[in-house]
C-alpha cells in the first residue's frame, strides 16, 4: 500500500496577481550561523569567521563579525522558494544588493511582493518578486528581485 501524499497546490500564471504579498521569513543570526554559512559557501573570510581578528581590524567600523551577503540573499530567496517550489515553479534569476552588514544577534525579516507579470508564451511566462531584508530596528540590509517561470 502506498503512503498518502500531501497535495501540492497548483498555482497558475493566470491566478497570480501583482501586489500579492508572500509569507515572510525570519532568522535570528549569531556567530554559529556565520560559521555554518562559511562552510556552505566556502567563504572563510575572517570578517565573517574570526571574532578576535575583527575586533582590531574593524573592516566595517564595528568590532564584530558580520554575516555573509550570500546568507542574506538566501534568506530573501527563501521567501520565494517557500511559495514557488511546492507548486513546481522554477526560480530562474536572483539579483540582490546589500545595503548594511548583518551583525550577530540581529533578527532579519525577509519579505516579498509580486511586482511584475510578464506574458511571453507557454512555459516562458514569468513573474518578478521584489524581496527585501530588514533588521529588528527596521533598517534595510538588502533588497533584490527573484524571477519565477511558470510551466503552464
Amino acid at each position: 500500500m502506498m503512503g498518502r501524499k500531501d497535495r501540492v497546490e497548483k498555482i497558475s500564471f493566470e491566478s497570480v496577481k501583482t501586489g500579492t504579498v508572500l509569507a515572510p521569513v525570519v532568522h535570528t543570526v549569531n556567530q554559529e550561523t556565520f560559521w555554518k554559512n562559511a562552510v556552505a559557501s566556502f567563504d572563510y573570510n575572517p570578517v565573517h569567521n574570526d571574532p578576535e581578528w575583527v575586533k582590531t581590524a574593524m573592516p566595517f567600523k564595528i568590532p564584530k563579525t558580520v554575516g555573509h551577503g550570500m546568507m542574506t540573499m538566501s534568506f530573501m530567496t527563501s521567501v520565494v522558494t517557500n511559495w514557488a517550489v511546492p507548486a513546481m515553479l522554477k526560480v530562474t534569476k536572483v539579483t540582490s544588493k546589500f545595503t548594511k552588514p548583518v551583525e550577530q544577534e540581529w533578527t532579519i525579516t525577509c519579505t516579498g511582493v509580486i511586482s511584475e507579470k510578464h506574458y511571453i508564451s507557454k512555459e516562458k511566462n514569468f513573474i518578478v518578486v521584489e524581496v527585501k531584508a530588514v533588521n529588528q530596528a527596521g533598517q534595510l540590509v538588502a533588497l533584490g528581485e527573484v524571477e519565477v517561470v511558470f510551466p503552464d
